[in-house]
């Protein structure tokens, strides 16, 4: 028997909702830019937080545990990594993601009897929440900090690879953030993005941020129903397949097929893990949450993909990881 807890898993993963929570707590009080490059009490955190003394102690101790804060002399300190995914003046914060993947509509579905998805092989899970159910926007919102760096690493691509597209589809686009990308990058393209009219509201508004508005253009409604339209250079289809079975994923490359133009791409842009589905980490670990919020998704490796869009009539192009992001692109043609 393990009688340290500190070293005893099992413990640490029935308690785990304590870490999110406590991240939660923090955000929300925005204590990680509140430190900033400081060093800190709990007394002055809690007043520039508007927050009681001993809960701000106390949560920051626990934050200490966990790796997120430093503490000397009852003087608290950001860690390297809250420094720089945490703090607000930070570039690559990653903060506002909380909101989703946290939202009580994700976490009431991943935790409430998960035997039954793991027996039933999926669950309604988010399939069963209206279009209009304003979790879609805040995950639109709340993924901006993740989706920006795959995005320009995406674009950066269609820059060396000269491939200067001037129709672009941005299938289920969300934040907009991988066709803004695009347009920014390809003085010249026109951008039309297809999802919930909620979710295009947040695209349009990051569209006119990025100053392509003028070159921006939506289509309102489901993939798998609506006309996509025709001739496009480019279509984009980020972390959209992995919601659906091989059906359903092979059921929209097809749909692209039909929308490109002979000489178009499609990129397929998502969270691939290794053939082994154990490595890497997180991308391996995303299947479980496909597993506990959609009816049939699943985390697809690239060879998945590739034999799916095979069955599409597409060809792969090309395969390639976009580090420092955990996501991978696959570029097809016809």
């Amino acid at each position: 028997m393990i009688n340290n807890l500190s070293s005893n898993p099992v413990y640490d993963l029935c308690l785990s909702y304590q870490k999110t929570a406590a991240l939660q707590a923090a955000i929300r009080l925005d204590i990680f830019t509140t430190i900033g490059d400081q060093s800190l009490s709990a007394d002055d955190i809690a007043k520039q937080s508007d927050a009681s003394p001993r809960g701000v102690r106390i949560l920051c101790d626990f934050l200490c545990v966990i790796g997120l804060l430093q503490k000397e002399s009852n003087i608290y300190f950001l860690s390297a990594d809250a420094k720089r995914l945490l703090d607000r003046k930070s570039p690559y914060c990653l903060a506002d993601i909380i909101d989703f993947y946290a939202a009580p509509e994700i976490v009431s579905r991943v935790m409430n009897d998960p035997s039954a998805y793991v027996r039933t092989g999926g669950a309604a899970g988010m399939a069963n929440v209206s279009p209009d159910n304003p979790v879609w926007v805040r995950f639109a919102q709340a993924m901006v900090p993740f989706a920006s760096v795959t995005a320009k690493r995406t674009a950066a691509y269609i820059v060396r690879r000269a491939m200067n597209p001037r129709r672009i589809l941005d299938v289920a686009a969300g934040h907009g953030l991988y066709g803004i990308e695009a347009a920014a990058a390809v003085q010249e393209a026109v951008v039309t993005a297809m999802d919930w009219a909620s979710v295009l509201d947040v695209a349009k508004r990051n569209a006119a941020s990025a100053g392509v508005a003028d070159r921006y253009r939506t289509i309102i409604g489901n993939a798998f129903e609506i006309d996509w339209g025709e001739n496009y250079d480019l279509i984009l289809l980020p972390n959209i397949l992995h919601h659906f079975d091989r059906p359903g994923c092979v059921q929209l490359l097809g749909r692209a097929k039909k929308s490109l133009n002979p000489d178009g791409s499609l990129f397929v842009i998502d969270m691939m893990p290794n053939p082994d589905r154990v490595s890497p980490p997180e991308q391996a670990a995303f299947a479980f949450i496909m597993l506990a919020t959609t009816p049939q998704g699943d985390a697809y490796t690239c060879e998945d993909y590739e034999a799916m869009a095979k069955e599409a009539g597409l060809v792969l192009v090309e395969s390639r990881a976009l580090p420092p992001t955990p996501q991978t692109l696959m570029v097809f043609g016809l």
